[in-house]
């Protein structure tokens, strides 16, 4: 697995999409554009904090057959914008 090119792929593209779509969709589409990573098994919320009245973080496990993204997102669930804060490619 290329896991270089995924991750450029995968920056680039986040940092291309507007704020307001699905973070987790669009990094579903993404991977399943390289078929080395396999089937999509499902995403899992992992973690979730608030960081303040307007303002939270979550971190999501989205799983392949051969790989997970952990995406950690921040989002306003007033005006549903929803930023990629980090993602890591295991």
């Amino acid at each position: 697995m290329n896991n270089r090119k995924i991750k450029l792929a995968l920056t680039v593209g986040l940092m291309n999409a507007e704020a307001s779509n699905n973070a987790i969709y669009f990094v579903k589409e993404v991977m399943q554009g390289f078929q080395e990573v396999g089937a999509f098994l499902g995403s899992v919320l992992k973690d979730k904090s608030t960081l303040n009245s307007n303002h939270i973080r979550q971190t999501y496990a989205v799983q392949f057959e051969n790989c997970t993204v952990n995406v950690d997102l921040v989002s306003n669930p007033n005006s549903q914008y929803q930023y990629v804060q980090g993602f890591q490619l295991n």
